[in-house]
């Protein structure tokens, strides 16, 4: 079976932040936001983020919402009678620019990747959902009883999945978001096993884990080693490099949040994006 190698730098959490704004993006084969464009969901952050993610030199880019980016939740108003001021209009506009041929936005969705110049194709799901903790009204959130059924609808043949919200008990460090990740979604990853759990949201979290599945099914316990960021303190790339790992048997779950800690608690401190060098199947084969 011939291999190819890709490299798919990470993000996630940039809150209004372009490249050149706290951090710089390294060269890749995709790039891919794991949501929190912004941080109100006003249009001029969005277009802000639509024209800077339109401008990278990627192959492909891949785009998801987070629960701070208000106005591409188009039951937003609906939902909240009271808190950020969300009209109709904006979400209309604001989605608008979320139809476009430079990148993919995936809103609890699935699409096939194809990267020709590396005969490689990937199945691909985002979601912009995140549990609903009670802290103020965000965007995308949902109630714990509704969780299972919603993670049940990512398909089982995943190989990279885009979720805002980290799974429970990997890469969910949060001085905002206590409870941390999502306990259901947790529950779910050792049936769809991708290769790549990409996420943010809980910014402390940010790093990867390397997930190895023991046994088959929901049943399954999950052993986990920490990746350690050998260019921490330094301005090299940060690499994952995941060209050894097993598919099927082994999960790389990655929380790629540039912003370094959550709201209110201390300065801003902007994290590197995370490359992953990834080596998949050719379509061919």
């Amino acid at each position: 079976m011939t291999s190819k190698k890709i490299r798919i730098v990470c993000i996630s959490d940039t809150h209004n932040r372009a490249p050149g704004e706290g951090y710089t993006l390294p060269q890749g084969d995709i790039l891919i936001h794991a949501g929190d464009l912004t941080n109100q969901g006003s249009y001029k952050e969005l277009k802000k983020a639509v024209d800077w993610i339109s401008f990278a030199d990627f192959a492909v880019k891949i785009i998801i919402a987070g629960n701070h980016d208000l106005s591409l939740d188009s039951n937003y108003s609906l939902k909240h009678e009271s808190g950020w001021k969300v009209l109709p209009e904006d979400v209309k506009a604001c989605r608008g620019l979320m139809r476009s041929d430079q990148f993919i936005y995936l809103e609890h969705s699935s699409a096939m990747v194809h990267l020709p110049e590396k005969d490689v194709t990937l199945r691909v799901f985002g979601s912009p959902y995140s549990p609903d903790r009670g802290r103020q009204n965000w965007a995308f959130q949902y109630a714990d009883d509704t969780a299972a059924s919603l993670w049940n609808d990512i398909p089982q043949d995943t190989d990279i999945l885009i979720t805002h919200t980290p799974p429970a008990g990997f890469c969910d460090e949060s001085r905002h978001w206590e409870q941390g990740g999502c306990a259901a979604l947790a529950k779910i990853l050792p049936r769809i096993k991708p290769l790549v759990h990409l996420c943010g949201h809980c910014h402390e979290g940010r790093g990867a884990r390397i997930v190895e599945w023991d046994g088959e099914g929901p049943a399954s316990s999950p052993v986990a080693r920490v990746w350690s960021d050998a260019s921490a303190g330094t301005k090299k790339v940060s690499k994952l490099d995941l060209s050894e790992l097993i598919a099927g048997r082994e999960t790389a779950v990655v929380n790629a949040s540039i912003m370094g800690t959550s709201h209110g608690h201390g300065g801003k401190v902007y994290n590197k994006p995370i490359v992953v060098e990834l080596r998949v199947a050719a379509s061919g084969d």
